[in-house]
C-alpha cells in the first residue's frame, strides 16, 4: 500500500497482528557452544586478555623493587619507607596557620602544635625534617537533614513532625556557628619549615 507520497507502508493490523516469535530453552536458537580463548588465574576467574591481572589474581607473593619476596600487597620495610618518602618530597610546601594539626609520617601521629612536635623530637632525637610533618584539615560536624536522617523510617512522602524538625534545626545552628573539629585528616601539603618562627627549624633548614 502507497500513501500520498508514494511510499510503500506496512498496514497497522499487520503489525498489530504479526506472530511473536517464540524460542524455547531447548532448542538450539537459545544458545550454543563457543571456544574461547583467555587467561584464567589460579582462583578460576576468567580474565580474557588480561595476562596482568589474571597472574595477580592467581598469585600470593611478588619480587619487591629490591628482588625481596615479599606478600602481593605488600613491600619490604625499606622499600616502602623509600616510596613514602619520595611522595612526601613530591608533595607542595605550604605555610601553616598554627592552628590546625600537624600528623608527623614518621611518629604516625597528630601534634596540636609546634611544642608538642619539638619535644617529641627531643624524646626521640629526630628533627624537624625526620618528622616529615604535613598540616591537616579539620573534620567538622556536619548539618543533620531530620528527613534524611529518618528516611528509612518515615512513611512514603511524609517528613518529620514540626517539633523534631524544630529540634533538628537548634542542633544545626548549633554546629553552623560554635561547630569545632571533631577529628583531622591530613592533607596534601608539607609544611614549609622555612616559615616556621623557630630556631630549630631555621637551623634545619639552613
Amino acid at each position: 500500500m502507497n500513501d500520498k507520497t508514494g511510499i510503500e507502508r506496512i498496514p497497522e493490523d499487520y503489525i498489530m497482528n504479526k506472530p511473536e516469535i517464540i524460542i524455547l530453552d531447548t532448542s538450539d536458537e537459545a544458545a550454543s557452544i563457543k571456544t574461547v580463548t583467555g587467561w584464567v588465574s589460579r582462583t578460576g576467574r576468567f580474565w580474557g586478555d588480561d595476562e596482568r591481572m589474571a597472574r595477580y589474581d592467581g598469585s600470593t607473593h611478588k619480587t619487591c623493587d629490591c628482588g625481596q619476596i615479599v606478600a602481593q600487597n605488600d613491600y619490604c620495610r625499606p622499600c616502602s619507607d623509600a616510596r613514602q618518602l619520595a611522595k612526601f618530597h613530591a608533595m607542595e610546601r605550604a605555610p601553616w596557620n598554627g592552628t590546625d594539626y600537624l600528623y608527623s609520617e614518621a611518629a604516625d601521629g597528630y601534634f596540636a602544635d609546634m611544642a608538642e612536635v619539638e619535644e617529641y623530637c627531643a624524646e626521640n632525637d629526630l628533627t624537624l625534617v625526620d618528622m616529615r610533618l604535613v598540616i591537616c584539615e579539620p573534620n567538622d560536624a556536619r548539618e543533620i537533614d531530620p528527613n534524611e536522617h529518618y528516611t528509612d523510617d518515615l512513611a512514603e512522602d511524609c517528613e518529620v513532625p514540626a517539633a523534631i524538625a524544630a529540634a533538628f534545626e537548634v542542633l544545626n545552628k548549633v554546629i553552623r556557628e560554635h561547630g569545632t573539629a571533631l577529628s583531622w585528616s591530613p592533607r596534601k601539603y608539607a609544611l614549609d619549615l622555612a616559615l616556621i618562627d623557630s630556631a630549630e627549624a631555621k637551623a634545619e633548614v639552613i
